[in-house]
């Protein structure tokens, strides 16, 4: 089975889930140091009920520094689904059309936490999103930049989210960490439903309308337009994040040293530099 795709809204289609350093008051140890730190401190954010769903819903994480402040970050982040009405992956076309549906995810949960000034210790970080209904997809952040005027990181994702049984809203978002916050605002929406078909096992993202944080309706350029806007002045930057893969972290949880490992490959794979 596949997602047959449209122009309009090719991230709705297919649901993947694949500067300066600003001054601080002491040094932070080296990336190693903090990698073995992160790795021995399992009892802080290897338990509780957010990390067995995590492993349950085989969420990702990764080795990360958002802020540029030299203090590395562990990000975990899984999808929450639910059932669509008469999805079966065996049945007719209509019925795997909503099973593929019904991996598009309702919510994302996200969680974090960074290496404290002290260099001992983990601090959560806090994740602020004033709409309170749609944490950001960080699997999907794809565009980094750099504001010189406050010397701040920012990075675009666009979180999808699936609405009732066949609709979905696509949040435009715009994070930065600073001072152990993660700060989203949502600076639009795109809107539309799946489409399903006798003839084709199949699930077609339709486009009806996009929003703009005041609820201005505009199309999908006119978004895309909207979106680059906002970025404007700032400098763009070449991005990644190297995530660790579910099977990958079942094979480092087995092995003497493994998760340490896999972070230190994740973090080799992160790369925030300003274009010139």
């Amino acid at each position: 089975m596949k997602y047959r795709s449209t122009k309009v809204l090719a991230l709705a289609a297919v649901v993947l889930f694949a500067a300066g350093v600003a001054g601080t008051a002491q040094a932070a140890p080296g990336p190693e140091k903090q990698i073995s730190l992160i790795a021995d401190q399992a009892n802080v954010w290897g338990t509780g009920s957010f990390y067995e769903d995590w492993e349950k819903n085989k969420g990702y994480c990764a080795i990360t520094d958002l802020d540029g402040n030299g203090r590395l970050e562990l990000l975990f982040l899984h999808r929450v689904c639910n059932p669509v009405p008469h999805a079966n992956a065996n049945g007719s076309n209509e019925e795997k059309g909503r099973a593929l549906v019904a991996t598009v995810p309702i919510t994302m949960r996200v969680r974090g936490f960074e290496t404290g000034k002290d260099g001992k210790t983990l601090e959560e970080l806090r994740f602020n999103y004033p709409d309170k209904i749609a944490p950001p997809d960080l699997f999907s952040m794809r565009e980094g930049f750099y504001n010189d005027g406050d010397k701040i990181r920012f990075y675009n994702t666009a979180t999808l989210n699936r609405v009732g049984d066949l609709g979905f809203c696509l949040y435009r978002q715009v994070l930065s960490l600073k001072n152990g916050t993660v700060e989203v605002q949502t600076i639009g929406t795109d809107h539309g439903n799946y489409g399903l078909f006798n003839d084709v096992a199949t699930a077609e993202a339709i486009f009806d309308y996009s929003e703009d944080r005041y609820g201005k309706r505009m199309t999908e350029p006119e978004m895309n337009d909207y979106v680059k806007a906002y970025a404007a002045g700032a400098v763009p930057a070449d991005f990644r994040i190297n995530w660790i893969f579910p099977g990958d972290w079942e094979k480092a949880m087995k092995n003497p040293g493994g998760v340490r490992d896999v972070f230190a490959e994740s973090w080799k794979g992160f790369k925030f530099e300003v274009k010139k």
